[in-house]
C-alpha cells in the first residue's frame, strides 16, 4: 500500500511539473506559423488541442494579432476558434470586434459573427456575419459610416451611413460592392440602389461617378449636373460633366489632366447644345507647364466664341481671357523671363477687345557685392512691345541700376537705408489718334530712409515708437505720375505705377509709427505720414504738400481691423476711408470691407461688402455674403444659406441674387442644394466634388 501511495504521489508531481511548464511557456505551432500566449493554457489529445484562457493572444510572425477571452487551437485541422470579446488587429491599422471568430492558423481566412470594425481612417462597419476567404471579404446585414464619433456605435453618428444586405470587398481589384444599398441621412433612408461599387480606401482615385449638384436659377431653370470621372492611368485622368438646364441650353464640360516627368498639362473645355442659327457656344482653356534644369516653360490658352457664355452658365466669372507663353530661368542671382501675351476683354461690347504684349523680356541681376562702397548692386532690364485697346503700338526699353546700403548706428540706434537709382527708358509710340513720339527718359534718384526705433519694455506689453524721415533727391521732368498715398507706398521712393513714369522732384516723406504688442496674440500699429515737395515745378500737377495719411492695424486673438484714412490738408476733411475687418465672437465669424470716397473729390463712391458665418447649433451654420452700393442703396449681389457639416456629411442650401447685366446675362436669383458624403467631396468649395485623389506619377 505504501508503495502504491508513493507511486501515486510521483505521478501527481510529474503532472504538476508538466502543467506548470505549459502555463509558463508560450506555445508555438509545429510549423512556426502562429504563437499563442495566455494566463492559463491546457494541452489535450496528445498536444493536438490547446486551450488558452485569460488574456489569450494569437499572433503570426508578421504582427497580425488576435485577442479573446478563450482561444481553442486545433493543430491537426490548422484551426483557431475564439469566443468572447474577440479583437482582431490587422497590419493596416484596422480593428475588428467579434462575438465569435473562427480562423486558420495563419489568420488569413476567417469567419465571425456580430462584427464591429473601426478602420484605420476612423470609419466604422457593423454586420451580423463576416467571411474572409483569399482576396474576397463579405459582410452580411452591413452598415458603414465615416463618422468620427468616439465610440463604435454607428447609431450614434449624426451624419450619414450606408446600409446593405451584403457588402463584398475584392482586395485584388481594390473595389467594394454593395447589394441592395440604402443611404441614410440622420437615420432617415433617402436613397436606394440595388447595386453599386466604389474603390476601397487604399485607392487614391478610381473611375466612377462623382457627387452631383442640384440648383434652381431664375434664368437657367432647374440645373442638374453629375461628373463622371475616368482614371485612364495613375498620371492621366478625365472628368466629363453633363449639365442639364430646364430653361436654357444644356452644356457638356470635359477636364483632362496629364502629369509626367516633363510637367503638367490640363485641358478644360465645354460646349452647349444650342441648335438655333447662332450655332453652339464653347470655351477652351489649356495650360501646359514644362520644367527642366534650364528653366520653366508655360503655355496657356483661354478662348471662347461667345463673350457671355461662361458667365451666363456659371462656368466662371472671367471678363478677361489671357493666352500666350512664358519662359523663366533663374541662376543664383540672375533671373530671365520671356513672355508674349494676348488679352481679350469680354465685357467690351463695341470697340476693340484685344490687347497684346509681344514680346516682353526681363533680365535681372541681384545682390552683386559693391566692393568700393560695401553696398549691394542690382540691375533690372525690361523690353516689351505692345498694342493697347486704342490701337496704339508702343515699344519700350528700360534699364535701371540700383544701389543700396543699410547702416545701423550702434551708439544712438539710428537706422539708415541708403539708395541710389538710375533708370533709363526709351519709348516709341505709333498712334492712330495722336502724333507719334520717340524719346529717351532719364530718372536719377538718391534717397535715404532715416528711422529711430525707440523701444520700451513693460511687464505685459512692448512699445516701439519709430519716427521716420525719407529725403529724396530727384530732378524735375515732364514724366511725373504721382499717385495717391496708400498703406503700401507711404515710404516708397517711387509711387508711379507704370515703368514709363517716375515721381520726380526733390521731396521728403515723413511720418511716425507706433507699435504695441504683448509678444503673443495682441498688437496695435498706428501710422501717420505725409509727403512734402521741396520745390514745385510748373508742369507738376501735384500739390507741394500731400494730404494727411492715417492707418491703424489692430489684432487680438486672430481678430483684426485695418483702417486707412486720407484727410485733405487744406480743410481737414475726410477724403477717403478704407476699412477691412475680421472677427470671431463666440460662434459668430464675420468680415466687413468698407470703402468710401467723398463726393467733394470724386464721383460719390461708398460701398460695403459683408460676409459672415454663425454656428447656431452644433454642426449647423448660417452663412451670408453681400455687397451693397451705399450711394444708390442698391445691392450688387448677395447670397445666404444654411450649412450642416460634420466629420462625414455636408449639406449646403443657398439662396443667391446676381445683379450682373451684360447682353444676354440678366439679373437672376436662384437656389442651390448640395449634399456631400465625405470623404468623397468637400462642402466648403461651393458644392464642387473632388476627384478621387490627386494626379500622381
Amino acid at each position: 500500500m505504501t508503495e502504491l501511495l508513493k507511486l501515486k504521489y510521483f505521478y501527481i508531481i510529474c503532472l504538476s511539473f508538466i502543467a506548470l511548464t505549459v502555463v509558463t511557456t508560450n506555445k508555438i505551432s509545429a510549423d512556426q506559423k502562429i504563437r499563442i500566449t495566455a494566463d492559463e493554457m491546457q494541452v489535450e489529445q496528445e498536444g493536438q488541442i490547446i486551450k488558452a484562457k485569460g488574456n489569450a493572444v494569437a499572433q503570426d510572425e508578421k504582427g497580425l494579432k488576435m485577442k479573446s477571452d478563450l482561444l481553442l487551437y486545433d493543430e491537426k485541422q490548422s484551426l483557431i476558434k475564439a469566443d468572447g470579446n474577440v479583437i482582431l488587429n490587422d497590419n493596416n491599422g484596422n480593428s475588428y470586434f467579434f462575438e465569435q471568430l473562427e480562423t486558420d492558423d495563419e489568420i488569413r481566412n476567417f469567419k465571425g459573427v456580430n462584427v464591429r470594425a473601426r478602420l484605420d481612417d476612423d470609419s466604422r462597419i457593423v454586420g451580423s456575419k463576416l467571411i474572409k476567404k483569399d482576396h474576397i471579404t463579405s459582410l452580411e446585414e452591413a452598415e458603414y459610416t465615416p463618422c468620427l464619433e468616439n465610440d463604435y456605435l454607428i447609431e450614434n453618428c449624426p451624419g450619414w451611413k450606408l446600409k446593405a444586405n451584403k457588402i463584398f470587398q475584392d482586395n485584388k481589384t481594390k473595389t467594394i460592392h454593395y447589394d441592395h444599398a440604402r443611404i441614410h441621412l440622420f437615420n432617415i433612408p433617402v436613397f436606394y440602389l440595388p447595386y453599386f461599387s466604389h474603390p476601397d480606401p487604399s485607392v487614391n482615385k478610381r473611375s466612377g461617378f462623382l457627387m452631383p449638384t442640384v440648383e434652381t436659377d431664375q434664368n437657367l431653370g432647374d440645373v442638374f449636373s453629375v461628373p463622371i470621372f475616368y482614371n485612364i492611368k495613375s498620371n492621366l485622368d478625365l472628368t466629363f460633366t453633363p449639365t442639364i438646364h430646364s430653361k436654357s441650353n444644356n452644356f457638356y464640360s470635359l477636364n483632362y489632366r496629364h502629369l509626367n516627368d516633363k510637367g503638367l498639362f490640363n485641358i478644360d473645355t465645354s460646349i452647349d447644345d444650342n441648335d438655333d442659327n447662332s450655332g453652339t457656344s464653347n470655351h477652351l482653356f489649356f495650360d501646359g507647364n514644362l520644367s527642366n534644369p534650364y528653366g520653366s516653360l508655360d503655355v496657356f490658352l483661354q478662348t471662347s466664341n461667345n463673350d457671355t457664355y461662361m458667365r451666363k452658365n456659371k462656368i466662371n466669372k472671367l471678363t478677361v481671357l489671357k493666352s500666350g507663353l512664358s519662359f523663366e530661368m533663374s541662376r543664383e542671382n540672375r533671373f530671365l523671363s520671356l513672355d508674349t501675351v494676348s488679352y481679350k476683354h469680354l465685357a467690351i461690347q463695341d470697340g476693340e477687345q484685344w490687347e497684346y504684349v509681344y514680346p516682353r523680356v526681363i533680365y535681372n541681376i541681384d545682390n552683386v557685392e559693391d566692393k568700393i562702397l560695401n553696398g549691394k548692386l542690382s540691375i533690372n532690364n525690361q523690353f516689351d512691345f505692345n498694342k493697347d485697346l486704342n490701337d496704339n503700338y508702343t515699344s519700350l526699353a528700360a534699364s535701371q541700376i540700383n544701389w543700396n546700403k543699410n547702416i545701423i548706428e550702434k551708439e544712438n540706434g539710428l537706422v539708415f537705408e541708403n539708395k541710389a537709382n538710375l533708370r533709363v527708358v526709351s519709348i516709341s509710340v505709333d498712334s492712330k489718334t495722336t502724333q507719334d513720339t520717340d524719346n529717351i527718359r532719364f530718372y536719377p534718384q538718391i534717397s535715404s530712409t532715416i528711422s529711430l526705433p525707440l523701444l520700451k519694455t513693460a511687464k505685459h506689453f512692448n512699445q516701439t515708437l519709430t519716427p521716420i524721415v525719407m529725403p529724396i533727391i530727384s530732378p524735375y521732368n515732364n514724366y511725373t505720375d504721382a499717385q495717391t498715398i496708400s498703406n503700401s507706398n507711404l515710404f516708397s521712393t517711387n509711387r508711379a505705377i507704370s515703368i514709363k513714369e517716375w515721381e520726380s522732384g526733390p521731396r521728403i516723406n515723413y511720418g511716425i509709427e507706433w507699435f504695441l504688442d504683448n509678444n503673443l496674440d495682441k498688437s496695435l500699429k498706428l501710422t501717420f505720414g505725409q509727403s512734402f515737395k521741396l520745390n514745385k515745378n510748373s508742369s507738376d500737377t501735384a500739390e507741394e504738400l500731400s494730404d494727411y495719411y492715417f492707418s491703424s492695424d489692430a489684432s487680438v486673438n486672430n481678430n483684426y481691423i485695418n483702417n486707412t484714412i486720407v484727410v485733405d490738408r487744406n480743410d481737414i476733411d475726410v477724403k477717403s476711408i478704407s476699412m477691412n475687418t475680421y472677427s470671431k465672437i463666440y460662434d459668430l465669424k464675420f468680415k466687413i470691407d468698407y470703402d468710401y470716397t467723398s463726393e467733394k473729390y470724386s464721383v460719390i463712391n461708398e460701398q460695403v461688402a459683408v460676409g459672415g458665418e454663425y454656428n447656431f447649433k452644433n454642426n449647423f451654420f448660417l452663412k451670408f455674403t453681400g455687397t451693397k452700393d451705399l450711394d444708390t442703396n442698391k445691392n450688387i449681389g448677395y447670397q445666404y444659406g444654411l450649412l450642416y457639416e460634420d466629420n462625414c456629411l455636408g449639406v449646403d442650401l443657398n439662396y443667391y441674387r446676381d445683379l450682373t447685366i451684360d447682353r444676354d446675362i440678366k439679373e437672376s436669383d436662384g437656389y442651390s442644394f448640395t449634399v456631400v458624403l465625405k470623404p468623397f467631396g468637400s462642402t466648403r468649395n461651393y458644392g464642387k466634388s473632388k476627384v478621387f485623389g490627386p494626379l500622381i506619377n
